[in-house]
């Protein structure tokens, strides 16, 4: 009988979305004014979202407020999954409050324009995002070999606590500095972190999800998790900076 790798194809999954979305980005970071319009136009479609995607709605497109669906659906799956399984306690608890907050930000926070949009894959891969991290925490418990140790444990609690409070601080401020119709988007004023850094929201969510790597057991798929995020995010701001 074959038995099937989860800690393996959980890797290979999330590396693989880290090079489908690295490649389109670096290309957009890069060459972005390229005369192989058709790419462009592709690329514009499919990967940008929100206020990056300067063309109109089509018909796969979706209303960026739906947003609040990946974590709705990610509420349903991971609790079911930590109430089955009941392995990697704090690290799931801890995700599952990052989701609740994030949920709130959706509905009471963000105010999404009504022309904001993102693709059907840009959707679905937040759908499955969500669902598949619950599942790399119970496959990261399920093949550990090294156990936390309590600094593991008070670092990574410290760092979660103060990124996620830094990105909703970062979110309400965005949402009080909403631009005009036809205005550009200058970076708000109001929140330290803005003198930093032009788009703090995603730097604080890389540091959220090493607050996860610290309470997790550093599995081969826990890694490329991390990884995926680290690219996703990266990417993310650096074409928003732009």
């Amino acid at each position: 009988m074959i038995e099937i790798n989860i800690n393996l194809l959980l890797s290979l999954f999330w590396l693989a979305i880290s090079v489908g979305v690295l490649i389109p980005g670096l290309w957009l970071l890069f060459d972005g004014k390229t005369n192989i319009t058709i790419i462009n136009i592709i690329l514009q479609r499919f990967y940008l979202f929100g206020k990056l995607k300067n063309e109109k709605q089509i018909l796969t497109d979706v209303p960026k407020s739906y947003f609040r669906h990946f974590y709705i659906f990610g509420l349903l799956i991971n609790i079911v999954l930590f109430l089955f399984y009941r392995s990697s306690y704090v690290l799931f608890i801890i995700f599952i409050c990052h989701m609740f907050r994030r949920l709130y930000e959706c509905i009471y926070v963000h105010r999404f324009s009504q022309n904001a949009s993102m693709s059907f894959l840009h959707y679905l891969t937040g759908i499955i995002h969500y669902p598949l991290v619950g599942l790399t925490i119970i496959t990261d418990d399920k093949y550990s070999l090294k156990h936390i140790s309590i600094v593991n444990y008070c670092f990574a609690l410290l760092l979660f606590l103060n990124a996620s409070y830094i990105q909703h601080r970062v979110h309400l401020t965005l949402a009080q500095n909403r631009r005009k119709e036809n205005e550009n988007y200058p970076i708000p004023n109001g929140y330290w972190a803005f003198e930093y850094f032009s788009c703090p929201n995603y730097i604080a969510e890389i540091f959220i999800y090493i607050s996860f790597l610290f309470l997790s057991h550093r599995t081969l798929c826990f890694m490329s998790l991390t990884i995926w995020v680290i690219v996703n995010q990266c990417l993310s701001a650096l074409l928003t900076h732009r």
